[in-house]
């Protein structure tokens, strides 16, 4: 069992893009992801709570390995900081049509995004459900769009491990951060690409599958020319026969996009998954 676990610890990483709502999907010509996470001590409580939905619809299947896939994704980020303890602060949307070649061990796929991210109620200080006088509202929206590739490639190792390593790329022809208050400090303007790999094991052990994953992503500026990186760590259950996983992660972002200007991010906490795979 030991050594089960320190090769899942090893191979056990899952390297997204966590500026996009899609990095907590598996793309699957069809299916659909449920989040929710519990986080303590991020930067302003702005990471308290974060829930993304998204789903993989089947369009068109042009040859029996090859579908036409679009996929829709919502996640809402909140704080802690009002009477309920649940403050929605911002909600990102994102679209998707690809075309998805399935593998004997993974899959490539070749497609289009379009994402958005908007403030809710920022009327509102960060800390308060109603208006205050003398507050300045604030208000920060991001829009990309561009084409990107994606493959993955997956395994079985001995002693009940099963693994799987990707690779993604995106480029983005359109670029936009608008800001309230203006500023132009590290503008998502200026994002060009972001590039990840990813990795995923998981350690079988009935009635329960333990896992481990770690998070890395590389958003690459320009002018001046900047390489800026997320960090993320989970390890947790998933539940035999089941797409319901439980985990605690850390995870660090260098923008978590909730103020007008860079505001790096840590956060530990735990959370629960519906993924189907």
């Amino acid at each position: 069992m030991l050594r089960r676990l320190v090769l899942l610890f090893v191979l056990g990483s899952e390297l997204k893009a966590q500026e996009l709502v899609s990095s907590y999907h598996h793309y699957s010509a069809q299916g659909i992801s449920a989040m929710v996470h519990r986080g303590f001590r991020s930067a302003a409580d702005e990471r308290a709570w974060t829930i993304a939905l998204a789903a993989s619809l089947l369009l068109a299947q042009l040859r029996p390995s090859l579908h036409l896939v679009g996929v829709v994704s919502h996640f809402l980020q909140a704080n802690s900081l009002n009477d309920i303890g649940f403050n929605p602060r911002s909600a990102r949307w994102e679209e998707q049509l690809l075309l998805r070649w399935s593998t004997p061990n993974g899959y490539h796929a070749v497609g289009l995004l379009h994402f958005c991210k908007h403030e809710i109620d920022n009327a509102d200080p960060p800390d308060a459900d109603t208006p205050r006088a003398g507050y300045r509202p604030t208000k920060r929206v991001i829009i990309l769009h561009g084409p990107f590739v994606a493959t993955e490639f997956k395994d079985a190792l001995p002693y009940g491990v099963e693994w799987a390593i990707g690779l993604r790329a995106a480029l983005f022809a359109i670029a936009q951060d608008y800001r309230i208050p203006s500023s132009t400090e590290e503008s998502w303007r200026r994002l060009r690409a972001s590039v990840a790999v990813s990795a995923r094991a998981v350690a079988v052990s009935a009635p329960v599958r333990i896992f481990g994953q770690l998070s890395y992503r590389g958003a690459f500026f320009e002018s001046p020319i900047r390489l800026r990186h997320d960090l993320r760590g989970e390890a947790g259950i998933r539940l035999l026969a089941t797409p319901i996983e439980f985990f605690g992660y850390a995870e660090r972002v260098f923008d978590d996009l909730s103020r007008p200007f860079p505001h790096p991010s840590r956060t530990y906490g735990i959370g629960a998954r519906w993924q189907e795979r």
